[in-house]
């Protein structure tokens, strides 16, 4: 079964820390027995997360709107393609990551299969704390979205663990 990891890259206060706190939550998601679609959040500098990007998408175009475009499109198919779930690490204010779990949890809007979503966010980790717009998701209204803080990764571990428990069933 495939999960679909996302998190912020563009914004991160420190690209290599968060590539590590990425690796982990992707290694998680491989300890237990699924396939992660993208894993270019590991990436420590743009060149390398565009190397491990290509590894699943295929030949970027060059720099510009292209570029951009084409990258765009091939996340959200994959969002949006044959996955069980998604998990997504929300500590850093991300536009990208946003409309990543929007595509994710909206899915039966566009006539996909639903899937569970999980947002992660490490408790004041963001000096402005977590979006409104993520604290804001009602879990009775989108009963397939849950959002878990974290303090430490073995905290964060479990409850990745428990959401990926819950898919295999």
């Amino acid at each position: 079964m495939r999960i679909f990891y996302g998190s912020a890259i563009q914004g991160a206060k420190n690209r290599e820390e968060r590539a590590e706190t990425n690796r982990f939550f992707i290694e998680t998601i491989k300890e237990q027995g699924f396939e992660v679609m993208a894993e270019h959040t590991t990436g420590k500098s743009l060149e390398e997360a565009t190397k491990i990007l290509e590894e699943k998408i295929g030949p970027i175009p060059k720099e510009g709107l292209e570029r951009r475009t084409y990258i765009q499109n091939k996340i959200i198919e994959l969002i949006e393609g044959d996955i069980a779930g998604a998990i997504f690490e929300v500590s850093i204010p991300s536009l990208g990551t946003g409309v990543e779990i929007a595509h994710a949890y909206l899915r039966p809007r566009m006539g996909l299969k639903e899937i569970p979503v999980l947002a992660l966010y490490e408790k004041d980790y963001w000096p402005n704390k977590l979006s409104t717009m993520i604290r804001g998701i009602d879990p009775k209204k989108v009963s397939n979205f849950t959002l878990m803080e974290y303090t430490t990764l073995e905290e964060a571990k479990k409850h990745v663990e428990e959401f990926l428990g819950k898919i295999q069933k």
